[in-house]
């Protein structure tokens, strides 16, 4: 099983490396912005839900459904909406200016936002039953 563990970060930090590039590669520096999403299935997504619930945990996060915003700067504004049963919601926010909501439906659904830098925008609908996501956005 352990390697099985080192199996799965491997092949996400490739994942996660070869869409960096082409984000990259992709964006013009004059874009302001760039957005990166993750919706594994399988183990990958398995991983990322303990992730989030250890997350919960450790944050104390209680109740049928667990969710967190934590956010650093200044004009920062998030909104988390849940209904059902044993979903997990993160928002991060980094910098200033950031808009993000989380509109979860369902059971067992677990989604992460991080944005880094300056006015960024998401906004992300989970429903169903096991869902799982990440979303990565960076402004300058």
């Amino acid at each position: 099983m352990p390697g099985d563990i080192i199996m799965i970060t491997t092949t996400l930090k490739a994942g996660l490396v070869a869409a960096a590039l082409v984000i990259a590669v992709s964006t013009p520096v004059s874009a302001g912005s760039f957005t990166f999403s993750l919706t594994p299935r399988g183990d990958s997504a398995d991983l990322i839900r303990s992730g989030l619930q250890i997350y919960g945990m450790v944050n104390e996060v209680q109740g049928k459904n667990h969710a967190k915003v934590k956010q650093k700067g200044r004009n920062n504004a998030a909104a988390v909406k849940q209904k059902g049963a044993g979903n997990y919601g993160l928002v991060y926010q980094n910098g200033n200016a950031h808009r993000a909501t989380l509109d979860q439906g369902g059971r067992n659904n677990a989604l992460g936002v991080f944005q880094f830098g300056r006015a960024t925008n998401a906004e992300v609908v989970q429903r169903g039953r096991g869902d799982v996501g990440l979303v990565f956005q960076g402004g300058w």
